[in-house]
This record gives C-alpha cells, sequence and structure tokens, in this order.
C-alpha cells in the first residue's frame, strides 16, 4: 500500500478544509496518509509522525500550496530523495503543476504508478565570513544578494571560477538554477532555461550600468559574490524565504548541490505548455 505524505499551508488552509478533503480523497484510492503533528492536530485524520520517521515511513510527498509552499517542503525533501507532488492552491504555481479540479485523476494515476520523476538540479551557497564557513544553504529556484528595505545601490563583485567577471552597482545579484529562471530572475530580465539542463544562471538585479547582462554558466562551475559595502543593508536570501543579514568584506560561494529535487509527474504536460499557460494567467491577471 502507497504511503502518501501530506505537507500542507496552514496558513491558506488555515482549519484545515482542504486539507481533510485531500486526505480522504486518498483514503478512499486505498492509499495511506501520513503528516506530521503539527498538521494532525488542525484536521484530525489519517496518521501523525514526528519528522524523523515521517521521511523515512513515505513513499511520495503531496504538498498542498503554492510555490512557495512547494519551495520550502522542497528544501526539507531533497536529503532524502523523495518524489514530491504539488497540488496548487495559489496563483501562478510553475512547480505546483497539478490543479485542484485535477485531483481525481492525479490520485487514480498514482494510485495505479502511472507516473515518471524528474530531477530538478539544486545549488548551495555558502557564507564565508572572517575566512570560516557561517553558514550554507540550499536552494531550488536561486540565491539573492540584495539591499534591504531601506538600502540604496549595493555594490557586489562576481567571479567565476575565481576569475573576475564584473563589478556590480545593482540592487543586488542573483544565482538561478534553471528551475528558478522562471521566478525572481525572470523578473529581473533573466533568460527561460529548460529545467532539464544543468547550469548557473548569474542575473544582475536593476543594474545601474547596461552593459551588466545575465550570465549562464557551466553547472560545475563556482560563482563567487563579495560584499564590498561597508554601510548598507544587503540580505543573502534563499529562495526567496531564509535569508541572512550580510556585512563588508562577506563572500558568498555557489555551487550545485549534491542534493536534488525529485518531481513526480502524472499529466503530460511538457514544461513548454506548463510555461505557456501561465504566462498567459499572468498576462490576464496584470489586464
Amino acid at each position: 500500500m502507497k504511503k502518501i505524505g501530506i505537507i500542507p499551508n496552514l496558513v491558506k488552509d488555515v482549519i484545515g478544509v482542504q486539507t481533510r478533503i485531500l486526505i480522504s480523497k486518498i483514503l478512499s484510492y486505498g492509499m495511506e496518509v501520513f503528516m506530521m503533528p503539527q498538521v494532525f492536530n488542525v484536521v484530525k485524520i489519517g496518521n501523525a509522525l514526528p519528522p524523523e520517521q515521517f521521511f523515512k515511513i513515505c513513499d511520495v510527498i503531496m504538498v498542498l500550496g503554492g510555490d512557495g509552499t512547494f519551495l520550502r517542503a522542497a528544501r526539507k525533501v531533497a536529503p532524502h530523495n523523495l518524489p514530491i507532488l504539488g497540488i496548487n492552491m495559489g496563483r501562478l504555481g510553475f512547480l505546483t503543476e497539478v490543479e485542484w479540479a485535477e485531483l481525481d485523476n492525479v490520485l487514480l494515476n498514482l494510485a495505479q504508478d502511472r507516473y515518471t520523476i524528474e530531477e530538478r538540479m539544486m545549488i548551495r551557497a555558502s557564507l564565508v565570513r572572517n575566512g570560516d564557513i557561517y553558514a550554507q544553504f540550499d536552494a531550488l529556484n536561486d540565491v539573492a544578494i540584495a539591499k534591504g528595505s531601506f538600502a540604496r545601490i549595493i555594490h557586489l563583485n562576481a567571479y567565476i571560477n575565481d576569475k573576475f567577471v564584473n563589478y556590480y552597482p545593482a540592487d543586488g545579484l542573483l544565482v538561478s538554477t534553471p528551475t528558478g529562471s522562471t521566478a525572481y530572475s525572470l523578473s529581473a530580465g533573466g533568460p527561460i532555461i529548460n529545467p532539464n539542463m544543468e547550469c548557473l544562471l548569474l542575473t544582475p538585479i536593476c543594474p545601474h550600468t547596461m552593459d551588466r547582462r545575465p550570465i549562464v554558466t557551466d553547472a560545475n562551475d563556482e560563482i563567487k559574490i563579495v560584499v564590498t559595502d561597508s554601510k548598507q543593508d544587503i540580505l543573502l536570501t534563499v529562495d526567496g524565504q531564509d535569508g541572512v543579514l550580510l556585512i563588508e568584506h562577506d563572500v558568498i560561494i555557489i555551487n550545485k548541490s549534491r542534493l536534488k529535487v525529485h518531481l513526480l509527474h502524472i499529466n503530460n504536460r511538457s514544461f513548454f505548455d506548463i510555461l505557456r499557460n501561465k504566462l498567459i494567467d499572468r498576462k490576464d491577471d496584470e489586464e
């Protein structure tokens, strides 16, 4: 019997109505459902497990929420090599490709093992301060070094494989995976990259000189960014969520991570089908 782990966004589903519906449907297809205690305390259905057991017992992780919920869950799931499926409760949903209306068809195919699994690369950011590793983060989408709420233009130096690339007076710099090329980097003017590729994308955020353009480099390269400002409010953020305040002379080293995210696909939609539909949806929202 397939064991499904549920990670919902209880900020959006405050009293667990949609989560309970999802769990009931999973049970009706003959599969078991597991969740962490804080979720069980809200929905009162299924089986509660502490985190250390949750990731050992489950065969598949289902995430109920938007792309932000998916990104947070993916970073937790990646070390356990479990396939992950996102059910969209948000607006855009590049990563949470399954819509609520498709749920019954999705669960039927999942129960009958009619699905594929796609690997997506991640990146690791190491913050080096005074010669020591101060913090490390893994990201599925991107790592941003950017000004805080009240900072003016910031100044950063970028290197690839210890070779100086450029000096960037800008609002910041992004290092993205191909998966993250449709996220913050896209808004900053970066290219769309097929997520089946493996490469690193360096995108300046609002550069104050026109010659600073996005750069695509090999996945095995090392990107190093050095903070040269002494009195600015500068943040390192990971997938737009986790973060740390930076200081002058901090060095951020970004490499391909040893971790991967395993996306479970049930529909036969290609990345370009999703891209076309989501960009049309975004255009319609703006109009």
